[in-house]
């Protein structure tokens, strides 16, 4: 990598010690990054929720440019980097880059099978600049003067951060964008286990948002992020998830069906808990 004026941040959060061999490959996929600037690396460990371990992230940082990859992501090719960055020195108007989420190639057929089923699971590649809804904070970059001005990632909700600050983005008046021919490959749950875990995860994430700050519990559109994403009312919801159970028992998509059901026993579990019982939310 060649010296530059311009100084790249990379922020890593990772649980713990754990996620090593995760954050080793990644650091080799960033080692072949054909960027014409300086980089940093900030690998932020045991901190939760990941909104507040990004923040951390970004507060350490000097670069101008701050980029955001989950600890367990593998880039899908060298020009990753340059491809994120390049439209945030071009247009002052974009707030955040975002790469494409992928099946890696070598998936199993359970995680093939999941990602036919669950469209939210990964993103399209794109040919030209594309404006989205939701920047996946998987793998994206933002500037940081931007970063800073709008208010960072809510540290106070569990999950979501990306929808949340997608969406001040865009209320403050910047682009959220998908880059072109730019994608990681990210794993989703390789078996059932691993499948009810994630979900009833995320359904319990959900509902603390709901119960705590429902104003910035964003939809995330069930077809995907190139479609309208917004705050929509608990009926609507409620409705749209009844019409979701029905069809994938229609269409035969039992993965998809789990993962409503596993959901919404999740949600309906942290409710109980935290309204009925009076119950703190130990979702970390």
């Amino acid at each position: 990598m060649t010296t530059n004026k311009l100084l790249v941040s990379i922020i890593i959060p990772s649980k713990d010690e754990s996620r090593e061999h995760f954050v080793l490959k990644l650091m080799e996929d960033i080692s072949i990054q054909e960027i014409n600037a300086d980089v940093e690396i900030h690998k932020i460990r045991g901190i939760s929720p990941p909104g507040k371990a990004r923040n951390i992230g970004a507060n350490k940082s000097q670069g101008e440019i701050l980029v955001f990859f989950d600890d367990d992501i593998r880039l899908g090719n060298k020009y990753v980097l340059a491809n994120l960055i390049q439209p945030l020195l071009d247009n002052k108007n974009t707030g955040i880059t975002a790469g494409s989420i992928r099946i890696p190639e070598d998936a199993k057929m359970f995680e093939q099978r999941y990602a036919r089923e669950i469209p939210t699971s990964y993103s399209p590649i794109v040919d030209k600049i594309t404006d989205i809804w939701v920047a996946t904070s998987a793998c994206c970059a933002i500037r940081k003067d931007i970063f800073l001005r709008i208010g960072q990632f809510n540290e106070q909700i569990l999950r979501g951060e990306d929808s949340e600050i997608s969406n001040r983005m865009q209320k403050a008046g910047y682009r959220t964008v998908l880059i072109p021919q730019t994608f990681c490959y990210h794993h989703q749950p390789q078996n059932i286990q691993e499948l009810i875990k994630m979900n009833f995860r995320n359904g319990r994430g959900s509902a603390f948002v709901d119960i705590n700050y429902p104003q910035l519990n964003i939809d995330v559109n069930p077809k995907g992020v190139l479609y309208t994403s917004k705050k929509i009312g608990k009926f609507s919801r409620g409705s749209r998830f009844l019409s979701q159970l029905i069809s994938a028992v229609i269409k035969c998509k039992f993965l998809f069906l789990l993962v409503k059901l596993v959901y919404i026993y999740g949600y309906l579990y942290e409710i109980i808990k935290c309204k009925i019982f009076k119950k703190r939310s130990n979702y970390l």
